[in-house]
């Protein structure tokens, strides 16, 4: 823009110039009478000489401002050149603290992670030395009258209690591995996380706003991969409340779901909800059923050491 300017400027004065020159230059015509002559030299010259005056002026006013804008300009491309500084500077800032944010981030995940396993390792080590001591009282125990059959009841709640929480933090550290939970109205991290927190909400014994969380992920999507996780975990909340009559037509549902990876946890806690409601013959009959269809089960020995004691 600068050069241009300067080009048409001199283009300017060099016209100027020829201008000039060719008004001085030019040669009256010769005419018969000397004083016409004489009366249209000065008549030309005059209207000449005006003529180059304006012309001088003109170019004068348009030298002038081209001149101004030339500063203008000048001026215009000096505060471009502090903006982009300035813009440089800001984006040389922003990813100077996307990368802090980004290592700080990674930093967070590693020990949550790492906290995370050491818990439930340490947790779970925990529960099978009390599952242990359990199984050496109920060993010891006898269920020929009420005040035993009282202190069995005890017994099959702790014992359930710890098998709950034992699954439900073998879940929550399964649930870091998994991939796509595919659901209707939640992102896959939006359901994992709400699944995860009614889990959280259940080991510390909010079973309210931990049934809500689980009722609420089965409307959303009663075919979800974790919607029979979700039943399951409403069976065992309504059998922390003690209401073992309502805990068992919950657990009763979870059958109602294909391929349930919870279908022996249900059929064992059916056997537990009969024996708390006293009526041991259903008891007998539920973990017989468990024997016979799930075979595999990790509650396999545990039921036949039910069937013996009862």
């Amino acid at each position: 823009m600068r050069i241009k300017s300067k080009f048409i400027i001199k283009i300017l004065n060099l016209l100027f110039i020829l201008l000039v020159t060719n008004q001085c230059s030019q040669v009256p015509n010769p005419v018969s009478n000397k004083k016409t002559n004489e009366s249209n030299d000065y008549l030309l010259n005059s209207s000449a000489y005006e003529k180059s005056r304006e012309n001088s002026r003109e170019i004068k006013k348009i030298k002038a401002s081209y001149l101004k804008q030339n500063e203008y300009i000048d001026s215009l491309f000096y505060i471009v050149e502090v903006l982009v500084k300035e813009t440089n500077k800001q984006n040389n800032v922003i990813e100077e603290l996307k990368a802090a944010f980004l290592n700080d981030l990674s930093v967070f995940r590693d020990d949550y992670n790492s906290t995370t396993d050491s818990i439930y390792i340490e947790l779970t080590n925990n529960l099978v030395r009390v599952d242990n001591k359990i199984s050496i009282l109920e060993d010891r125990a006898s269920y020929t009258d009420s005040t035993n059959f009282e202190i069995l009841n005890m017994l099959v709640m702790f014992e359930n209690k710890i098998t709950s929480l034992t699954d439900s933090y073998r879940e929550i550290s399964q649930l870091k591995t998994l991939g796509n939970l595919g659901n209707k109205d939640l992102t896959d991290t939006e359901f994992r996380e709400k699944y995860i927190e009614g889990l959280s909400l259940y080991q510390n014994s909010d079973y309210k706003q931990s049934l809500e969380i689980f009722q609420d992920l089965i409307v959303i999507d009663k075919n979800h991969d974790l919607s029979d996780n979700c039943q399951y975990w409403i069976g065992e909340i309504y059998y922390g409340n003690k209401d073992f009559r309502r805990s068992i037509k919950e657990f009763e549902k979870v059958f109602n779901f294909k391929d349930s990876n919870k279908s022996d946890d249900s059929q064992y806690k059916l056997g537990l909800c009969y024996i708390n409601i006293g009526n041991k013959s259903r008891a007998k009959d539920e973990f017989q059923r468990l024997i016979d269809l799930y075979p595999n089960s990790e509650y396999f020995q545990k039921t036949r050491q039910w069937l013996l004691k009862l």
